[in-house]
């Protein structure tokens, strides 16, 4: 398969988001990593350290989303009147992520930040970009009686495949949210979790 295929805006494979069988009372926590839409990466891109890939214009390895695309996804319809929504965005696109969070019927509480060791230069900028950032948002009343921690910041090894978030985000997220929970977008299936995507 050559290109990008772009997703539809409630639609990954035939799994409709608004058709899902959901919870009785909706979903009490959603993390969502969207595939956000960039452009091809061109000659000026420098390769990942060590790898052998040869700069190029080349798509994206998987399908991406323009941003109308994603605020149109119908994620206020599985959620709980009393839900935690965990958003997944990059350097390129946090002002969108804000956006994206009012327009799924969530207030912005929190960032939590994923700090990585630099590998390449990404797709240009003045600063290497070496974080990412998941977005606390809320919608009705937030859980109680959880203990807190004391950090919003984690220095996490990167995942095999390009775009996976490591593990560790989910382990405190369910420390620190109630069920039931779905992962959107997801790249592999967790146990507790029910998975919406198109790699799952």
């Amino acid at each position: 398969m050559s290109g990008v295929q772009t997703r539809s805006a409630a639609t990954t494979d035939e799994r409709p988001l608004d058709r899902l069988v959901i919870p009785r009372g909706g979903y009490r926590t959603i993390v969502a990593d969207p595939p956000w839409k960039y452009g091809k990466w061109g000659k000026a891109s420098v390769a990942p350290r060590g790898s052998n890939y040869a700069p190029q214009d080349s798509a994206m390895p998987y399908s991406t989303m323009t941003v109308p695309e994603i605020e149109a996804l119908p994620v206020a319809g599985i959620a709980a009147a009393n839900c935690e929504l965990y958003l997944w965005t990059t350097q390129r696109y946090l002002p969108s992520a804000f956006d994206v969070l009012d327009a799924w019927g969530f207030a912005y509480c929190q960032t939590l930040t994923w700090c990585k060791k630099p590998k390449g230069t990404g797709q240009g900028g003045l600063y290497c970009p070496t974080t990412e950032f998941l977005l606390l948002g809320r919608r009705g009343k937030m859980p109680g009686g959880k203990k807190r921690i004391e950090t919003t910041w984690w220095q996490v090894k990167r995942p095999m495949r390009h775009s996976e978030k490591p593990e560790h985000f989910q382990d405190v997220i369910e420390m620190q949210s109630e069920e039931p929970r779905i992962e959107l977008f997801a790249r592999r299936k967790r146990a507790g979790w029910d998975a919406w995507g198109n790699e799952v």
